[in-house]
């Protein structure tokens, strides 16, 4: 065989292979179809829905419920709880959206999440918390306090607005006192309710606010609730990591902190005058112990502090009480119902205004101290939040 000849064959050649290679490239971007369904019938829709895509796109599929109804999963060729939900199709696909009724609305005339059918008390005054028999909810201690206010934590997701505010600006150039570490954010993954309880969530993590950037988030609730005198309960357990700094505590309505819910609405005497109840403060490096606390001003408006402190075990793992009892002549601070410090407070102003509650979980500062260097995250889980007074 002549060069030409080898040539002409080696071009015939490679032309051909490439004619296969570009027939078999066609034959692999071949349609897939996707079909949708919705159980039960009627019960809402799936945008995009049915169609046909090429092999190996990506789909961004979302679960639209109709009135009455909640998405509940995806089922099919997938399975997730996930919604909207992101997906390769690789095969010709079968997805189906399931959707749950919501339950029938209960018959509550007085509108305290009490069913009329196992009412004992169906005249219950609007707002305020009653027991599951639908009465008034008294004091596991002492039933001769009534509550006024409270928060069980018997739903689920956000944090319930009308109850709390989320205190996230920081008040002191960028940065919160006390030399702690953290930001405090309004985001779901810092504060959640679920199975009952409020989770408050200390995460290591890179955070901006404004310009501030700090190595760890957190979350700060302020109680929309004033109230002069009476008792608070406060069921919790306290995160465990070296580092933490949980606080349960109370501040004046006058205070006038940034960022605050009472601004200055209700007076601004500023810090110590204000009042600090530090109902429960445990240290990052003391997990057996709790810390009870008072600043306020003295008569002449000099910083005044006094408290003590109460061994508590198994903090991070068993639910405590931690309680005030406020009356007008003395403070006393309790865990598991044990008074283990109180405050002569007649005639101090700093308590003798109304008050708001505070929960958080501080990382380092002056009570937080070393952060263990593999830490990740923690958390305060608090079954319920109530406030008492006299009957």
């Amino acid at each position: 065989m002549s060069k030409n000849e080898i040539f002409k064959f080696g071009f015939f050649l490679v032309s051909f292979l490439l004619v296969i290679v570009l027939h078999s490239s066609c034959k692999e971007e071949k349609l897939l179809t996707l079909t949708t369904y919705i159980i039960p019938e009627n019960s809402g829709e799936i945008l995009p829905s049915s169609g046909t895509y090429e092999s190996g796109a990506t789909v961004i599929a979302e679960a639209l419920n109709a009135e009455n109804f909640i998405f509940s999963r995806w089922s099919g060729d997938i399975n997730s709880s996930e919604n909207p939900i992101e997906f390769q199709i690789d095969f010709d696909m079968n997805i189906v959206a399931e959707f749950t009724e919501k339950d029938s609305p209960i018959e509550d005339q007085d509108n305290d999440g009490v069913a009329d059918s196992i009412d004992l008390c169906p005249d219950t005054e609007q707002g305020i918390p009653v027991d599951k028999n639908g009465c008034i909810l008294r004091n596991e201690f002492d039933e001769s306090y009534l509550a006024i206010w409270a928060d069980e934590f018997n739903y689920q997701g956000n944090v319930d607005k009308n109850k709390w505010h989320h205190q996230v600006i920081p008040p002191q150039s960028g940065s919160w006192f006390n030399g702690e570490l953290q930001h405090y954010t309004d985001r779901s993954v810092n504060s959640y309710v679920s199975d009952g309880s409020l989770n408050i969530v200390a995460i290591k993590e890179n955070y901006t606010y404004e310009n501030s950037s700090k190595g760890y988030t957190s979350a700060r609730l302020n109680s929309k609730f004033g109230f002069k005198y009476g008792r608070v309960d406060v069921r919790a357990k306290l995160p465990k990591t070296e580092g933490t700094w949980p606080a349960i505590w109370t501040l004046g309505t006058n205070i006038n902190e940034i960022g605050n819910y009472f601004g200055d609405s209700q007076g601004s005497v500023g810090w110590p005058k204000s009042g600090e109840i530090d109902i429960m403060e445990q240290t990052g490096w003391n997990k057996n112990e709790t810390i009870g606390h008072f600043h306020y001003a003295d008569q002449n408006g000099n910083y005044k502090d006094q408290g003590g402190v109460t061994q508590v075990s198994n903090t991070n793992e068993i639910y405590h009480v931690y309680s005030m009892i406020w009356t007008e002549d003395h403070i006393k601070l309790l865990v598991d119902n044990k008074e283990f410090t109180s405050l002569e407070t007649k005639n101090l102003d700093s308590f003798n205004n109304p008050h708001y509650i505070l929960l958080n979980v501080a990382i380092g500062g002056n009570l937080g101290g070393n952060v263990d260097p593999n830490y990740g995250d923690d958390e305060m889980v608090v079954d319920y939040v109530r406030v008492f007074q006299k009957e």
